[in-house]
C-alpha cells in the first residue's frame, strides 16, 4: 500500500452503531500503558521457521492492517478489536504516524520535529497498545513510513537512532510489541532500487536504537515496497528476526511482470541463515486489481477467494504466517455521503463503511486457515509441492503443499478445483485417511481410506472453487 493521504473521518456517524459499541464497551476502562494484561512475548522458534510463545508454545500469526487507527476514537477501537479477536486474528499492524492526526485532532510531533514528541498524540498509541493487548492481540508498531525517514532526517542517522531508543524506551515493557521499523522502506528512495549505503545506515541506526531499548525482547523487521521481501537489503542484519513481504495489490502478479507471493516466501525460505518469513501485505479485500500500477480503481476488485489464494498459497510456501488486509479498513474510511468512492490520488477506491468491510467475507474466513494449521503439528511443517503428481502451475493457479517433516499428514490447496494425484512415497505408512477441507466455512468433507498404491485422482467437491486435501497416515 503506497503511503496516500485519505480524507478524515465523516462527521456523519450512525447513533444506533455508536449505541452499540458503548454496550460492548461499557466494562472496559484504559489507563494508557497501565493494563494488567500481559501476553507471553513472542520469539523465533528454534528451527528459525516459525514464531512461538516464550513457553514453547506455536503462534500462527493472522495479522490484520489497522494502519491509521489513531483516526478512531476509543469506542470505535474497542470494536475494531472486538471484531478482530473474535474473527481469530492474532496481530494487528499499526503505524505510529507522523503528520497525521489523531481522533482528537493531536499531532505525533510538535512542528514535525521527530525529536519532539507531542505527548497527547502518543498518549492515543498507548491506549491503542493497551487495547489491543486486553484482547489477546499482539501490535506490530511502525515508527514511520520510508518517506517520512526522509523528510524527518535527511540522512542523520544519529538522530535516527536517538528516535528509536525513544520510541522503544516508550513501548519496551509491552509484552507484546514487536516492531516493524519501517514500513515501504524503500519508499525513501522513491521506490527506486536499490536503496543507498547511506539510507541502509539510517534505517539500521532506528533498528539500532530500538535494540538498545528492549535488548532484543521484541522481535524486529522492515516492510517493502512491492514485489519484494525485507531480504533483498536486510537479511543478513543481526536485527532482523524474520522477513517480511509485500506481495503487492494485484489479482495475478505475473501479469504485472511481478512474482506471486508464493515465490517470494519460497526464495526467502532457501536463503541462509535461515529465517522465517511472512507476506506482510498482500491484496487488500475490495481492492481494484494492480490499481497502483494501472493507476485507476476502474477494475474488478478483489474478493474473497482472492484473499484465500494469497493466503494459502503463502503459508503452503513456507510462511509462518499470513497478514490480511481490507481496502476499507486500513485507513478507517467512513463515507461522508451515500455511493461515495475515494479515486486516485486520494485513495484506492474505498467506498464503504470500515464497520461494514470488518465482516468482509475475506476477513471471516482466515481463521479457518488458522485452525487448519494448528490442527497438526506445528513446528515441523515443511512445503513440499513435490507431494504432487505432474504438474502444478504457474501464477495464481498454482497448486501448493505441504506436509509434517515425517510424513504423518500432508495437505494440498488447490485454487481452482483442479484434480490431483499424491506421491504418497513422500508420506509415511501405506494407508491414508482422506478428506476435503473448505476453506470458506472451515467444514471438512470425508472422502475415507486410500492406499499408498492406489493411482488415486483426488477430484475436488465442486470445480472452480479452493480446496485443500487433507490426508492424515493411518499405517
Amino acid at each position: 500500500m503506497v503511503y496516500q493521504n485519505l480524507r478524515t473521518l465523516s462527521s456523519i456517524i450512525d447513533t444506533k452503531f455508536k449505541s452499540d459499541i458503548r454496550v460492548e464497551n461499557k466494562h472496559m476502562k484504559y489507563d494508557h500503558l497501565n493494563s494488567t494484561t500481559q501476553l507471553s512475548r513472542l520469539v523465533v522458534a528454534p528451527n528459525r521457521r516459525f514464531l512461538c510463545l516464550e513457553n514453547g508454545q506455536p503462534f500462527f500469526w493472522l495479522g490484520d492492517t489497522a494502519w491509521w487507527i489513531w483516526r478512531l476514537n476509543p469506542e470505535f477501537r474497542e470494536h475494531y478489536f472486538l471484531q478482530r479477536s473474535r474473527q481469530g486474528f492474532t496481530l494487528v499492524q499499526v503505524h505510529c504516524g507522523y503528520k497525521g492526526s489523531d481522533y482528537a485532532g493531536n499531532r505525533p510531533y510538535v512542528n514535525d520535529q521527530p525529536l519532539q514528541p507531542n505527548e497527547p498524540y502518543w498518549q492515543t498509541i498507548d491506549e491503542i497498545v493497551a487495547q489491543a493487548g486486553a484482547h489477546q492481540l499482539y501490535v506490530a508498531l511502525v515508527p514511520m513510513w520510508g518517506q517520512e525517514y526522509g523528510q524527518a532526517f535527511g540522512l542523520d542517522a544519529q538522530a535516527a537512532e536517538t528516535f528509536g531508543h525513544w520510541i522503544g524506551s516508550r513501548y519496551q515493557d509491552q509484552s507484546h510489541v514487536l516492531w516493524i521499523v519501517s514500513g515501504e522502506y524503500d519508499a525513501i528512495n522513491g521506490f527506486r532500487l536499490p536503496i543507498s549505503a547511506e539510507q541502509k545506515r539510517l534505517f539500521n541506526a532506528v533498528a539500532r536504537g530500538l535494540h538498545s531499548a528492549h535488548q532484543g525482547r521484541q522481535l524486529m523487521t522492515i516492510h517493502p515496497g512491492v514485489a519484494r521481501a525485507s531480504s533483498l537489503d536486510f537479511h543478513a542484519e543481526s536485527w532482523l528476526d524474520f522477513n517480511m513481504l509485500q506481495s503487492g495489490h494485484m489479482n495475478d502478479c505475473s501479469q504485472y511482470n511481478l512474482p506471486e507471493n508464493y515465490e517470494l516466501i519460497e526464495a526467502d525460505y532457501a536463503r541462509l541463515p535461515v529465517k522465517p518469513v511472512l507476506d506482510g501485505e498482500p491484496f487488500y479485500e475490495d481492492t481494484p486489481d494492480g490499481v497502483w500500477s494501472e493507476k485507476t480503481i476502474h477494475r474488478p476488485r478483489a474478493d474473497a477467494a482472492a484473499m484465500r489464494r494469497k493466503a494459502y498459497g503463502a503459508v503452503f510456501s513456507g510462511a509462518f504466517g499470513h497478514t490480511y488486509g481490507h481496502n476499507d479498513v486500513y485507513g478507517f474510511f467512513e463515507p461522508a455521503y451515500p455511493g461515495q468512492v475515494i479515486d486516485l490520488p486520494e485513495g484506492p477506491g474505498q467506498r464503504g463503511s470500515w464497520r461494514d468491510s470488518l465482516l468482509a467475507e475475506g476477513a471471516q474466513q482466515m481463521k479457518h486457515l488458522r485452525r487448519l494449521i494448528e490442527s497438526r503439528s506445528f513446528f515441523d511443517r515443511v512445503p513440499d509441492d513435490h507431494l504432487l503428481l505432474g504438474d502444478p502451475g504457474k501464477g495464481i493457479s498454482r497448486i501448493k503443499a505441504t506436509r509434517s517433516a515425517g510424513g504423518t499428514w500432508g495437505m494440498v490447496y488447490v485454487p481452482f478445483g483442479q484434480p490431483v494425484q499424491v506421491d504418497f512415497s513422500r508420506l509415511a505408512g501405506k494407508e491414508f485417511r482422506a478428506s476435503w477441507f473448505d476453506p470458506r466455512t472451515g467444514s471438512i468433507q470425508v472422502i475415507g481410506q486410500v492406499q499408498a498404491e492406489d493411482r488415486f485422482v483426488f477430484t475436488p467437491p465442486a470445480a472452480g472453487e479452493d480446496w485443500v486435501l487433507v490426508i492424515d497416515s493411518s499405517g
